[in-house]
């Protein structure tokens, strides 16, 4: 195998210095594929000061182990058996932060302003690629990220305060709403069944919500999380385009995070899963067959999802196509089949759902709405719309939008 040439490999990837070091004569080898570090005095003499200290953190038999010191400056450090590689220094994304720490010496913030900054899984991967290369048991990015940033004391606790909920439970003989209740929920988003929803949402029963954090107002936004997740899963069972869905649900998120009272978080929660509901309801109300018609082929699907990507600008058939990997005819076919529509059809009738957003929840001119989705002129976008709702631009503007996002 050519080590130096993977070496070489890693080195760009990560834009650092890339180390290797014999267990068994101790001669090493240096790659560096930035002239801007290779003839910087500090990590010109870098070796020497921290070699020792990192070659002390490796073991075999191990995942590849990520040290990180002050303000996310890490080291990748692999174990090959014949050799150790040392790959940094890097700087991780904030937010990652690794069970395995680095000495403020060799964590100098003077290293920063030349480092390369990634994610965890960047690293991990590059990091892999050489553990997997010697080794005949394959690590896995998961045990890798179990292996590196997995707090063990945090398991401890979480299962120390279970133990506490648990018996706390039984001491005041109370426990956490009915299961069968929350199935009735999420099925009732799932089958778009609004009136069902509402029942389920009535029910008394002998119970309490979760606690999910110690300040109300977190507590609910974190309960509001959990709603507005398992709904967006529910609603993508009932039919709703998983982009449509992972969209709505950054938005009830985000929202959720700028809620300042614990009731308006809650209600934030439940208000996503009506909306997810009556989306559920209206995609079932366009289909004709029933459950049948969610039977969908997955080629149909993922051109529903290249089209929501793309609505945005002009989308074609061909493109679609060429995407999918299938030919353009045979797509055609296979999509009026599907849906009861040419994709033509379809396109237009997303962009018009699009522009009623926009002309309700936004100040945005007509062109640059029509700018926005892909339209020749705002004339051909109020031509088109007028034609699917039988209003102008101006007038459903007027009718229905939101006086807050109209200036008024």
């Amino acid at each position: 195998m050519n080590i130096t040439y993977l070496m070489q490999y890693v080195s760009r990837r990560l834009h650092t210095i890339v180390r290797k070091f014999s267990v068994q004569d101790g001669s090493r080898e240096k790659v560096c594929e930035r002239a801007d570090l290779t003839e910087n005095a500090f990590f010109a003499d870098e070796e020497d000061v921290y070699a020792e200290e990192l070659l002390s953190l490796a073991e075999s038999d191990c995942p590849p182990l990520i040290a990180m010191g002050e303000e996310g400056v890490s080291y990748g450090i692999v174990h090959s058996g014949e050799w150790v590689f040392i790959v940094g220094p890097v700087v991780l994304a904030p937010g990652s932060e690794s069970r395995h720490k680095l000495p403020p010496l060799v964590a100098a913030a003077s290293l920063i302003p030349f480092l390369y900054r990634c994610r965890a899984a960047d690293m991990i991967s590059e990091l892999l690629l050489i553990q997997n290369l010697f080794r005949e048991n394959i690590c896995s990015m998961h045990e890798t990220a179990d292996y590196n940033f997995l707090d063990r004391s945090m398991t401890m606790e979480v299962n120390r305060e279970f133990t506490d909920i648990v018996f706390r439970h039984q001491e005041e003989v109370s426990t956490h709403n009915p299961y069968d209740q929350e199935v009735r929920e999420v099925d009732s988003i799932r089958n778009g069944d609004l009136e069902q929803l509402k029942r389920s949402w009535a029910e008394d029963y002998i119970g309490e919500l979760g606690i999910l954090a110690d300040d109300p107002l977190r507590n609910c936004q974190n309960l509001g999380i959990v709603l507005v997740t398992l709904a967006s899963r529910a609603a993508i069972e009932g039919g709703l385009l998983p982009e449509t869905a992972f969209s709505l649900s950054d938005s009830y998120i985000r929202k959720l995070e700028e809620a300042r009272a614990p009731e308006s978080a809650y209600q934030l929660g439940r208000q996503a899963e009506y909306h997810y509901a009556l989306l559920v309801k209206e995609e079932r109300e366009k289909k004709a067959g029933g459950e049948k018609a969610f039977v969908t082929d997955s080629r149909v699907s993922q051109c529903k999802d290249y089209i929501f990507a793309h609505l945005h600008g002009r989308i074609t058939t061909a493109q679609i196509a060429k995407a999918l990997y299938i030919n353009p005819n045979y797509l055609s076919g296979l999509f009026k089949k599907e849906e009861g529509i040419t994709i033509g059809q379809y396109i237009l009738q997303e962009k018009i759902k699009l522009v009623k957003n926009m002309l309700i929840y936004s100040r945005y001119s007509y062109v640059e709405i029509a700018n926005y989705l892909g339209f020749c002129s705002q004339s051909h976008l109020g031509e088109k719309f007028k034609k699917a709702t039988g209003l102008t631009l101006h007038q459903y503007r007027e009718k229905y939008g939101v006086k807050g996002f109209m200036g008024k």
